[in-house]
């Protein structure tokens, strides 16, 4: 099975490779013309950009009043690379942009959970987007292809707990596509439909300042809800904005899918299951009574609908040799970031809150409850303005039918994170991180864990 799952991406990626370079020579023989459209418009309310990094403003198209183009290992670069002597801005411009960022993650287990030891995982993600109103050729039509390798497992084994302490080092994973989609525009932006194979973390339970593991926090727990099956695979997504300020999203994916698969097989074959969800959120503009600009927010409530079987928690004196199992489960949850200090109208430095709350069935699920909160300062220190500083908490609380019937030593994992994130230069960043995991697994067998941690992460 994984000789046909590498032949088939050895395939794909062929295929990609080919139609990229097709539309680079588009791309190419527009150079010269003036763009066919305006720049773009931010990202509507209810949507993520498609890669976890956010792109600096100032990294716009390369004309006469801009300075001039960005050399290799410029500090002031946004990427290594520089802008490729302005071939880079160019692209941009036209409609095609392609970023590609390294993540290297060091952390070391000094005491506690299963094992005491250093480990070391990274990742390399790649972008590619496509622009098609720019490229003159469908108003209001986008498309993401995202290519992602990783290797190390880092400390997660070694500390037992429920949540990875480093998300996204699961172990050595070869070159995959974790997003191929089109998205469509309709209605002045009122109405956005995207399809195609998806990544849910960047449509649901958006956070701005707990939503990247390759920037903000570390712990699973704190890039999202852990209760959330934030599945990548096969489905759809439609957001439906009656003013700027609302929205409401739908969205739709394979319960069955896996990474380095098609999901064909169990998307439309057999019993299809779709894992569904349903969420509504609000983004005020806050007044802001001691500065400049406005106080940016987002409350978001939503649920979600898991179609997959599991064991049902019951007495074992009273349930029969074969233990029960059902699907078909509801669950709930909530969050919000609000801006609430801003030092200046120009940039983004202040105080950000942010929380999370979810809810699951306790006859089926470990954990019934679970919350997270934090917050993030950027630009504390003087002449630091890019230097991030985030603290947060979160907690799972296990299900009352768990602890009676299964394991009557469950405990509510919490987690404590606290990290701060150093611009060397504007393409590198250095990031200290520490955590503190208190009964680890969800349970008192295991001593509480410290882990330290070092991150580097490097735009191309």
């Amino acid at each position: 099975m994984q000789r046909v799952a590498s032949a088939y991406h050895d395939r794909l990626w062929r295929w990609f490779a080919v139609a990229l370079l097709i539309l680079l020579g588009a791309v190419a023989r527009t150079a010269a013309q003036p763009p066919t459209s305006a720049p773009a418009e931010p990202a509507p309310a209810g949507t993520r950009p498609a890669q976890p990094p956010p792109s600096p403003a100032a990294e716009g198209p390369s004309t006469a009043s801009q300075p001039a183009a960005k050399a290799l290992f410029a500090a002031d670069s946004v990427s290594m690379t520089g802008d490729w002597g302005g071939l880079r801005p160019a692209l941009d411009e036209r409609g095609l942009r392609t970023r590609l960022y390294y993540n290297n993650t060091y952390q070391w287990n000094v005491r506690g959970g299963r094992d005491t030891t250093g480990r070391n995982g990274a990742t390399i993600d790649w972008f590619v987007e496509l622009d098609f109103e720019r490229l003159g050729l469908i108003p209001g039509g986008r498309m993401c292809a995202h290519a992602r390798a990783q290797w190390g497992a880092g400390v997660n084994p070694a500390v037992g707990s429920l949540w990875q302490v480093a998300d996204d080092l699961d172990g050595r994973l070869e070159l995959h596509l974790d997003q191929l989609w089109y998205e469509q525009d309709l209605f002045t932006r009122r109405l956005t439909l995207r399809i195609g194979y998806l990544d849910y973390q960047t449509i649901v339970d958006q956070n701005a300042y707990a939503n990247s593991e390759d920037r903000q926090f570390l712990n699973q727990a704190l890039d999202n809800n852990p209760l959330l099956p934030l599945q990548i695979g096969l489905g759809a997504a439609a957001t439906v904005r009656p003013v700027e300020w609302l929205y409401f999203t739908a969205a739709a994916v394979d319960a069955d899918g896996r990474l380095t698969r098609t999901g064909f097989d169990t998307a439309f074959h057999g019993s299809p299951r779709y894992v569904s969800f349903f969420e509504a959120g609000v983004r005020p503009a806050l007044p802001n009574w001691t500065g400049g600009g406005t106080l940016p927010g987002a409350y978001r409530v939503g649920t979600v609908y898991d179609p997959r079987s599991r064991p049902i928690f019951e007495d074992p004196a009273v349930r029969p040799p074969r233990r029960p199992a059902r699907g078909d489960e509801w669950g709930w949850y909530l969050s919000f970031d609000q801006l609430v200090c801003r030092e200046n109208e120009h940039d983004v430095q202040g105080l950000g809150l942010f929380a999370r709350y979810g809810w699951r069935r306790d006859d089926v699920n470990r954990v019934q409850h679970f919350w997270s909160a934090g917050a993030q300062y950027q630009g504390l220190i003087p002449r630091r303005d890019a230097d991030v500083l985030g603290f947060a908490v979160a907690q799972g609380v296990p299900s009352d039918q768990f602890e009676a019937f299964i394991d009557p030593r469950a405990r509510g994992e919490t987690v404590y994170e606290l990290y701060y994130a150093i611009e060397v230069f504007r393409w590198l960043r250095i990031t200290p991180d520490v955590q503190y995991v208190s009964h680890p697994g969800g349970s008192d067998r295991l001593r509480d864990a410290l882990v330290l941690g070092l991150r580097a992460q490097v735009s191309f």
